[in-house]
């Protein structure tokens, strides 16, 4: 068979004209063509569109029912085919099953070495890791910590100067009071000037309340950078494991397929040998034919040759030489039959 017949374009079988259905291609594009224009907006029109889909779906049942008939037979001998080679497989499967568990023993022994060797290395990896982590966690908790104990100080220190500074805004609130009653002008001189003092004070309070509340967001923005940074080293920690999983999968499946590889190497240097012993058998074996021939061989070499070397006999009626020429004739290619089936016999 050439490499590409396979793949030849199958002729139509003697078979294909006993597949007949009830409706044609061109039948069925006619209907499409009669029933494309309907349409149910009016009664009339609904009531052919329903008439119209039960006969589509009568003709459709048919086709199904006559494909039905059509596959019984090859159905039968498909179940027949298919029982048969289960029967066979089975019995194969019980030649081959023992050996694949044989060799799938020793297999699931190296696999489960490997695989154990590769967890422990794993689990040391990530008992460092989980220790670093909580190592991490302690410092920057610790920093944490002992940050927020401070900002609650300075906060609480913050309130107390507060509200000193109302008690003294109140007892300035009080003198001016005071002083408004003993002098208008007096009062009102040293209304400015308390004024100006309150507003130089509520100034500086503010400018202070200012610095305060940005050395607190620049605490905060600190302690957001350094929180920032321990969760990257976490991720990088994260990705260097997954990175070491993945590459320990990547060898692990290496192996595997160098394995396979040399399993499949020797098994074909195996096949190899044992078509080279089954050949060189098979032309032991048709040397011996053919030596064991070699005498029938010759004689029949030598009974053609007496055969060829009979001379017939003159004789005087024409009739019987033409019985002796036809004899004559049937014994050349009796002759020339022997040499060639000989020759199919010892070839």
């Amino acid at each position: 068979m050439p490499p590409d017949a396979r793949f030849a374009r199958a002729e139509p079988s003697a078979s294909a004209a006993l597949v007949t259905y009830s409706v044609s291609q061109a039948e069925i594009a006619a209907t499409r063509a009669k029933y494309a224009g309907l349409s149910c907006d009016t009664p009339a029109g609904y009531e052919e569109v329903r008439l119209a889909i039960g006969h589509v779906r009568d003709t459709r049942v048919a086709v199904e029912k006559r494909r039905v008939e059509l596959k019984a037979d090859a159905l039968a001998y498909g179940r027949l085919v298919d029982s048969t080679a289960k029967r066979l497989t089975d019995l194969l499967l019980e030649v081959e099953e023992p050996l694949k568990a044989k060799k799938a023993a020793i297999d699931n022994a190296a696999a489960r070495k490997r695989a154990e060797a590769e967890a422990e290395k794993i689990r040391a990896i990530e008992a460092e890791i989980a220790a670093n982590r909580a190592k991490q966690e302690a410092e920057s908790r610790a920093v944490r910590e002992a940050e927020e104990k401070r900002l609650a100080e300075e906060r609480a220190a913050l309130e107390a100067e507060r509200k000193k500074l109302a008690e003294a805004q109140a007892k300035l609130d009080a003198e001016r009071k005071a002083e408004d009653a003993r002098r208008e002008a007096a009062r009102k001189a040293e209304q400015d000037r308390m004024d100006a003092a309150a507003k130089a004070e509520r100034e500086r309070l503010a400018e202070e309340a200012r610095i305060q509340r940005e050395k607190i967001e620049a605490e905060e923005k600190q302690r957001r950078a350094v929180r920032e940074a321990e969760e990257a080293a976490q991720r990088l920690e994260r990705e260097k494991l997954e990175a070491e999983k993945r590459r320990l999968a990547a060898e692990r499946e290496a192996a595997e397929r160098a394995e396979f590889e040399r399993q499949a190497k020797v098994k074909a240097e195996q096949e190899a040998v044992e078509k080279v012993e089954r050949d060189r058998v098979e032309k032991a074996r048709r040397e011996a034919e053919l030596a064991a021939l070699r005498p029938d061989v010759e004689k029949v070499a030598a009974f053609v040759a007496q055969i060829r070397a009979l001379e017939t006999p003159m004789v005087q009626s024409k009739a019987i030489a033409r019985l002796l020429e036809s004899a004559w004739a049937d014994l050349d290619s009796t002759a020339a039959g022997l040499e060639k089936a000989v020759a199919e016999v010892a070839s």
